[in-house]
């Protein structure tokens, strides 16, 4: 297969940059876009050059020139699209969270592998190429004391909140709040890093809609503990650390990060890792390695990278719940 025939859900920035990211990719052709609104969804089908525009959901998933597609609408509606477009036989990137609850996580991936399709979840960090240097210099750390992760930033939709409005990503129907849209990036570091901690205490602090607008958890390791700063309402001007028994490493951000210091624990000399420029789209390297898997889905070493995924994206899936049960 040459190119995966894409089709999108959703017309927020987030899309545009997955089709951005896909196209330039070279792997991908964009087939349809979707959306409630046909007048959106034509616009997007003459801006990308796409196929077809649809509002009609079943047309949509129906459609047999569609091999993947990319669900980028609010977080409570992934499920149940997802879980549509899998009896169509449709790959999935799903963006995260993929779903609101660790009993759908597990229900989808049933599907998917009943219906022998591939479905991932877009933590895009994971696949950038410094988040995966900085996972190697801490899997070389010879004792891991602990860390404090930190991802806050004030999202511009919180003002229609303060005006008395109630967008997707602050809506409790939509499953909106902090812990969800950047909240899931801290917990995935952890969790990659890490692992599963054996208890998670959460605190948080809901606004006006009634979710949460920032919050922070508490991961305990049998040794150690990690702690985790998100927030939608607020912007943290904080680095990320991570602490071992020989130096502390710092990091300016969990996603796109740009740079890495390793500042030694009794000298605080510093060293700076080396790192490459951050990519003018952040979306690339995930489209790139979901696009391999794609194309191959039955061989041993597709099997084996989305089955490592999944894992982790359960695992994540498992701290999450624990956070949303507990704040």
């Amino acid at each position: 297969m040459d190119t995966l025939r894409l089709g999108t859900i959703g017309t927020s920035q987030i899309t545009t940059q997955f089709i951005e990211a896909a196209l330039h990719s070279k792997h991908y052709s964009l087939e349809a876009v979707y959306s409630r609104s046909i007048e959106k969804a034509e616009d997007f089908k003459e801006r990308y050059e796409a196929n077809k525009a649809y509002a009609d959901w079943s047309g949509f998933i129906e459609d047999p020139d569609i091999d993947v597609i990319y669900v980028a609408s609010p977080n409570s509606l992934h499920f149940e699209q997802a879980m549509d477009a899998l009896s169509y036989k449709k790959h999935l990137i799903i963006e995260k969270p993929m779903v609101t609850s660790l009993d759908e996580w597990d229900d989808l991936i049933e599907k998917a592998q009943k219906e022998e399709c591939v479905v991932v979840e877009a933590a895009r960090h994971l696949f950038e190429p410094n988040f995966i240097k900085v996972t190697e210099v801490i899997q070389d750390f010879p004792k891991v004391y602990g860390a404090t992760l930190t991802y806050s930033k004030y999202s511009s939709r919180y003002d229609n909140v303060l005006a008395g409005e109630e967008p997707a990503i602050f809506s409790p129907t939509f499953a909106g709040g902090a812990a969800n849209d950047l909240g899931i990036y801290v917990v995935y570091a952890a969790v990659k890093w890490f692992g599963i901690p054996d208890s998670v205490q959460a605190f948080s602090q809901r606004i006006e809609t009634g979710v949460d607008g920032k919050g922070t958890a508490v991961l305990r390791y049998p040794s150690f503990d990690v702690t985790l700063h998100y927030g939608k309402i607020n912007t943290s001007l904080n680095h990320s650390e991570v602490y071992s028994s020989d130096a502390t490493l710092v990091l300016d951000a969990i996603t796109g990060v740009s740079q890495a210091n390793l500042v030694d624990a009794r000298t605080r000399d510093v060293q700076t890792l080396p790192l490459e420029p951050v990519a003018n789209n952040p979306l690339e390297d995930e489209a790139i390695a979901f696009a391999e898997v794609m194309k191959d889905p039955d061989s041993a070493a597709s099997r084996a990278k989305v089955n490592e995924w999944q894992t982790l994206s359960r695992n994540v899936h498992v701290v999450l719940d624990e956070i949303r049960q507990r704040d």
